[in-house]
């Protein structure tokens, strides 16, 4: 085996249940070990602080200790990294979870653990350098080099934020790939295919759908679409829900949530959901859970089966197509014209899931490989190229913009400057000028989404021209360039066009601390 660290690329799928780690070794993508995790390969993406902070556990041990220091033990940190602290999303998910999150410079998210304040950069780190010790462990030597999946809906903010995370971790981020692009890799690179491929992406905390078109190793991606806040997290939440209805409605009370007893709940239907996959019919039984007025309290127990599973959650696989339905329309294509269906992600085993997953597309949808693992392996297949020489044999991919940008303009309107799912990397460029005279800073709202007003989409960033030249109302032609590379993050670039002179810029995005 080669011993060199710059021969190898690690693709780290940094996922909000679970993380796993692969290198290509001999020509094939591998899952690398980790021990003591489930399987010994899927490490859950839980941080677990003890003694004051001084301590730290991560993984499944962590996951654990979820019921037993709910406050301190942090889990799907990737539903709120890179986010505003002021957006409704942010709030509703931070009212959930039993750590305390809390609001950071910028807007940003912060999280607040024996006093102290952390970063979901900082979480997310800490499970990527245990990705990266388990690699060295396990081929000898330390590798710097990785390619990290992203959601393909994930906005710029997240990016960079997932990004610093690897940095912190000690790694070299190579590249930002979104995670249906890197399974259609793992699914498609060498098999000399020429079809259509739908990847079906349901996780612990987003969906993604993302239709390309494969023709021997060249990936063409021609639309993308789905929603960071929808996932098997969202499964549990409604079983959560389910069983604290059910308890008032079987005792006649009004059931006093608290975050140990949510964290029971949580376990419980995650135990369910899980259960559900591979069995018809399951018994809950939770000791003890039901407080009683003469202060006795009472056992819950009762049996849910696939149909009962299946009305609970039916709102959430409804909200799953409606956006398969956005998908193929922005690909100009029926669903039957889709030559396979990929399924990955956790929430994907779900029998109801593949079930309209084969409805919808007229086809059983591929299982060939572990759909868990298999964003990990396409993230290598991808790195592995990045440091090789170029040959016939490596893939070529097409990656798309995941989301509309354009700048704010006059009241509450937008002005594109980049449509959703153009092609990566891409380039537009705008002219802006000076409103009054001697005005020696211009400053431009940046705004990402599928909307065409500022109310209907994301507020970015904020992006400042400063240190102008003194001229007349009007005068000034500054041209920004607004490069998104193949990461999907964007540079901005700004030229005085009267004197070449290159512009001073600052570009401020909300939701990471500047």
């Amino acid at each position: 085996m080669k011993n060199n660290p710059k021969d190898f690329v690690l693709g780290i799928d940094l996922g909000t249940s679970t993380t796993t780690v692969s290198v290509v070794m001999d020509g094939m993508a591998q899952i690398i070990p980790i021990k003591g995790e489930e399987d010994d390969k899927i490490m859950p993406s839980v941080v677990s602080f003890l003694n004051e902070g001084k301590n730290v556990i991560i993984g499944k041990k962590a996951k654990e200790r979820r019921h037993l220091n709910p406050i301190n033990t942090i889990y799907s940190i990737k539903r709120i990294i890179g986010r505003k602290y002021s957006h409704p999303d942010t709030q509703k998910y931070a009212e959930k979870f039993p750590y305390r999150v809390v609001g950071g410079k910028n807007d940003s998210v912060e999280i607040e653990i024996f006093g102290n304040r952390t970063t979901p950069q900082m979480i997310s780190a800490l499970v990527l350098k245990k990705a990266k010790k388990a690699a060295q462990e396990y081929l000898g030597f330390e590798v710097k080099d990785a390619v990290i999946t992203v959601p393909a809906n994930y906005n710029e903010a997240q990016r960079r934020a997932t990004q610093d995370a690897g940095k912190i971790a000690g790694l070299n981020v190579l590249r930002i790939v979104n995670e249906p692009t890197a399974a259609a890799l793992a699914y498609g690179f060498g098999n000399n295919l020429d079809e259509k491929i739908a990847v079906f992406d349901f996780g612990g905390g987003t969906f993604d759908i993302t239709v390309l078109e494969v023709k021997d190793n060249f990936f063409e991606v021609l639309s993308t679409a789905g929603d960071s806040f929808l996932g098997g997290d969202d499964i549990d939440a409604a079983l959560v829900q389910f069983m604290i209805v059910d308890i008032e409605t079987m005792f006649d009370i009004e059931l006093p949530v608290n975050n140990e007893m949510n964290t029971i709940l949580l376990a419980e239907a995650e135990r369910i959901k899980i259960s559900l996959s591979s069995e018809e019919k399951i018994r809950v039984l939770i000791r003890n859970i039901v407080p009683m007025e003469d202060g006795t309290t009472r056992d819950y127990e009762r049996i849910i089966d696939r149909g009962l599973f299946q009305e609970i959650i039916e709102p959430i696989i409804g909200k799953v197509f409606e956006i398969c339905y956005t998908a193929m329309e922005n690909a100009h294509i029926k669903p039957d014209d889709i030559n396979a269906v990929i399924l990955v992600g956790g929430s994907s085993k779900i029998p109801y899931v593949q079930q309209r997953v084969t409805d919808y597309f007229k086809q059983s949808p591929f299982y060939g490989i572990e759909s868990v693992l298999v964003i990990s392996m396409g993230a290598s297949i991808l790195g592995n190229t990045l440091i090789s020489n170029y040959s016939d044999s490596a893939p070529v991919l097409l990656d798309v913009v995941p989301l509309s940008l354009g700048v704010g303009t006059v009241g509450d309107y937008i002005e594109p400057l980049v449509e959703k799912n153009s092609p990566l990397p891409t380039e537009r460029t705008s002219i802006f000028t000076n409103a009054r005279n001697d005005q020696d800073s211009v400053r431009i709202e940046i705004y990402q989404g599928d909307g065409k007003k500022k109310s209907e989409s994301h507020l970015m960033g904020e992006l400042t021209l400063s240190s102008l030249r003194k001229a007349l109302r009007g005068e000034l032609k500054i041209e920004v360039k607004f490069e998104i590379d193949t990461n999907g993050v964007l540079n901005v670039s700004a030229i005085d066009l009267e004197t070449g002179k290159t512009q001073k810029i600052t570009l401020n995005i909300i939701g990471l601390e500047s």
